[in-house]
């Protein structure tokens, strides 16, 4: 299938913007926008929302993909305007199991915008109460001129074709902060994500993340810590403090708990091999890893191992593990350890 995307922003495209080329003719698939992150949660909701209402869904932490047919066909395409071969391939692999033509035969040209967590190829953060393979939730519903259906009725569309969608917690206002801040408290003990808020009519957002995720997330990448942005980690250092101020917890526990998060994550140094991140995905045949290794190749160094015939939930397929080598971290923590000066 031929088809082109913006990686990055240009003379106002922006990046994830597709086309899909057919013949003489294209179909755009708009970007899917950026959700702005609040750091305090009370001030956030006040500032954005005012008096407005606004409904809360639970953030998840996988990967953000458009569902789009085309030609009778669905296509995985990834944040970046990538149509996936992994995700395609695990999609139609469900046309039996939801209504995906139904949804498409009432909103043609639209697309189901989800989050797809589990075992994949890009996301190395594993929800463990997912079961092997992997798993989606639907939390947009695009239409094709790039705007969103409103919450209420995405609910009623999803709930009435049986497709999984990410866990709503209802409508709110700015009056009802506290409930608010007790979900986001039940969410962090539970070591979960976060929350993104939504105006009715999908036409604004913003997203607030849980200190345990933050503090997850410390300690998970801090052994590539050369190859990631500073600010992923000094934001998290501050969003941890400032969540511990707004929400009035334990100072102590959270300092604990952050000295925990770093001194764990630099235990990868002891006996250190590398800044190896791993992954293990699910295919149906090895053509698909095939596909996706020389995609993957492109952009990172992989280490795989053959594929293994296996079965899950009746269907039989091919588990593959693989690791990403951090070249940076790699090279650095190396000469960090063998005592050269810095």
């Amino acid at each position: 299938m031929s088809y082109s995307r913006y990686q990055d922003k240009c003379d106002g495209h922006a990046r994830g913007e597709m086309f899909i080329h057919s013949g003489r003719t294209r179909r755009v698939v708009s970007d899917y926008p950026h959700i702005f992150r609040v750091y305090r949660l009370s001030e956030g909701v006040e500032r954005f929302f005012g008096s407005g209402t606004f409904f809360a869904e639970e953030k998840m932490d996988g990967y953000n993909v458009r569902i789009r047919r085309h030609k009778k066909q669905m296509l995985a395409i990834t944040r970046g305007g990538l149509i996936c071969p992994y995700t395609t391939e695990w999609v139609q692999s469900w046309c039996g199991r939801y209504r995906f033509d139904e949804f498409f035969n009432r909103y043609p040209g639209s697309a189901l915008c989800a989050e797809f967590l589990g075992d994949n190829p890009y996301n190395s953060k594993r929800d463990r109460s997912l079961p092997p393979g992997l798993s989606f939730f639907c939390f947009d519903i695009m239409q094709p001129d790039g705007t969103f259906l409103p919450v209420e009725e995405r609910y009623s569309v999803i709930s009435e074709l049986g497709l999984p969608g990410v866990r709503s917690f209802g409508m709110f206002t700015f009056g009802d902060i506290k409930r608010l801040k007790e979900i986001v408290l039940d969410l962090n003990a539970g070591c979960r994500e976060g929350l993104v808020m939504k105006k009715p009519r999908s036409d604004g957002a913003i997203k607030f993340v849980t200190a345990a995720s933050d503090l997850a997330d410390l300690e998970q990448f801090l052994v590539f810590f050369y190859d990631i942005e500073p600010g992923f980690y000094t934001n998290r250092l501050m969003r941890i403090a400032l969540f511990v101020q707004e929400f009035t917890l334990d100072r102590e526990e959270y300092m604990r708990r952050t000295g925990a998060a770093l001194i764990n994550g630099y235990s990868r140094l002891e006996n250190y091999a590398g800044s190896f991140e791993d992954f293990t995905i699910y295919t149906r045949t090895v053509e698909t890893w095939d596909l996706l290794k020389q995609i993957i190749l492109k952009h990172v160094d992989v280490v795989s191992e053959e594929p293994r015939s296996t079965v899950i939930d009746g269907m039989q397929l091919f588990r593959v593990s693989f690791r990403r080598r951090h070249k940076k971290s790699s090279g650095r923590f190396r000469e960090i350890l063998s005592g050269q000066k810095e």
